[in-house]
């Protein structure tokens, strides 16, 4: 009697499975201490249809139970009666090896790896991985929310490992997903706590990456992956080697008398220092701000008279020069900062100092460190073989501080430093014992007649060292992004 042609089929498909785990005929004949629910002489590891119902595993709800279509167990209940998706359920396909386990890369045996990509239903339940309810994307039991699961799809790596870059396995790597562990709440939903999902809160003091993308908090600018910088997410929890003060501006007698102004300061673990001006309840227009005495951006108040509101943002790893958010390149901390329109000034006061930040690990607070970048020029044809040029940079709390131009053995005379493509000054070469030297030097602050205000965007920004429209050194100021 020839075989069912069902049979031939099921047999073709236990060989190929049994190849494709790396396992031999005889292995799989020979295994006879290895499960096989149907009896059929094929383990339950690499068996297309555990139960032998006619369902394939990949198609079957409950893949460890039904009633066998062939096989020595014709016409008999095999296996249990539990569906895949019932949290009781905790062997899908019946190959003793739990679905929570380390062993454990097929769970719904189905023949496609858990990591595979193509595995959009880990667990076999019918509910693709990604799907609004699929809640036990690997279907041990325990819900994908759930603070004590802590391998959301099974794929053998814990979710907080640093090889683990994609937690909820639905293909979607972790830092662009916009719902990280898969429990149907957005990364930036308010009641998601607990974005990687590996039970420890967000704000927790051992959660140190709340989004599990493998950059640690205090080096993360988005910590949850909410699409917010965290100097902009209101739900940011301060990195303990991060600190913000802010203060309310006084009014003048030409403010509304319900107005109000409040100047906030933050420096971030990551570097970024950021400085906020908030105004409500003014009349609309479009207002200055002054700070040391220096215009250095305008505060556009919108809505009603009497109710217009709006804010302004400094940050100091900005490079645009337009916008919402404004390059940080001068000094702010303790100056005297102005709100104004059409000359006459509606609020004043002075920008407070964040306290110094605990470095990580706590210890004693100390003020940040300084940062200096060196970068040499690039000699034009025309440039004496000898010469040389370079671009010292110091970047401290707000930035770029610091920009010092210095040069030697180019023809005596004087140069023009261009900055950005605008003449910022001048470059004086003079013979100084045995070699010809010059020196320009800006600063936030300058402190010596020689200096230079830096009341300009100077990192990453082209500069060019030229006389009478020749070109002798060009480059790039270092600190940039």
């Amino acid at each position: 009697m020839k075989p069912h042609p069902l049979f031939r089929m099921k047999t073709g498909l236990r060989w190929i499975a049994a190849l494709s785990l790396g396992l031999s005929p005889l292995q799989v004949h020979g295994a006879t201490n290895a499960p096989d629910l149907d009896g059929d002489g094929v383990p339950n590891i690499v068996d297309p249809d555990v139960d032998n119902d006619g369902i394939p595993n990949a198609l079957d709800d409950n893949v460890d139970g039904g009633i066998a279509k062939s096989g020595p167990y014709t016409g008999q209940y095999l296996g249990d009666h539990i569906n895949n998706d019932n949290p009781a359920e905790k062997d899908i396909d019946s190959d003793r090896q739990a679905d929570d386990s380390l062993g454990e890369t097929d769970i719904d045996g189905d023949q496609m790896g858990d990591t595979d990509p193509l595995e959009l239903d880990t667990d076999g339940d019918r509910r693709a991985d990604n799907s609004a309810g699929e809640l036990d994307i690997d279907g041990d039991g325990r819900l994908d929310d759930d603070s004590a699961e802590d391998d959301i799809d099974g794929d053998s790596l814990d979710d907080d490992d640093i090889v683990e870059l994609d937690i909820d396995g639905d293909n979607t790597m972790d830092t662009a997903d916009s719902d990280i562990d898969g429990d149907t709440r957005s990364n930036s939903a308010s009641n998601e706590d607990d974005t990687d999902g590996d039970g420890r809160l967000n704000g927790d003091a051992d959660e140190d990456d709340a989004d599990g993308d493998g950059y640690k908090n205090r080096d993360d600018n988005d910590d949850d992956n909410d699409g917010l910088d965290d100097e902009d997410d209101a739900d940011h929890h301060d990195e303990e080697d991060e600190a913000k003060v802010h203060t309310d501006l006084t009014p003048t007698s030409s403010a509304l008398n319900h107005s109000e102004v409040r100047v906030t300061i933050q420096r971030m673990a990551t570097g970024t220092t950021v400085l906020k001006v908030d105004a409500g309840d003014f009349d609309p227009g479009v207002y200055i701000i002054r700070i040391g005495g220096v215009v250095r951006g305008t505060l556009v108040l919108a809505g009603g008279n009497g109710k217009a509101s709006g804010e302004r943002e400094f940050k100091s790893t900005s490079t645009t020069t337009s916008g919402e958010c404004l390059p940080l390149n001068f000094e702010v901390i303790n100056q005297p900062i102005v709100i104004e329109l059409g000359g006459v000034a509606y609020y004043s006061g002075t920008i407070p100092a964040p306290p110094d930040p605990l470095p990580p690990g706590g210890g004693t607070a100390e003020p940040p460190v300084t940062t200096v970048l060196t970068q040499s020029l690039t000699a034009a044809a025309s440039t004496p073989s000898q010469a040389e040029a370079k671009v010292v940079v110091d970047i401290g709390l707000v930035g770029v501080i610091e920009v010092e131009i210095e040069a030697e053995n180019l023809p005596v005379g004087t140069y023009t430093i261009s900055i950005g493509g605008i003449e910022r000054g001048s470059l004086v070469m003079a013979q100084v014992q045995n070699a010809i030297q010059g020196h320009r030097h800006f600063e936030i602050i300058p402190d010596e007649p020689d200096e230079l205000l830096l009341d300009f965007l100077a990192a990453g920004q082209p500069i060019v060292i030229s006389q009478n429209g020749t070109t002798y050194f060009s480059g790039f100021v270092p600190g940039g992004e």
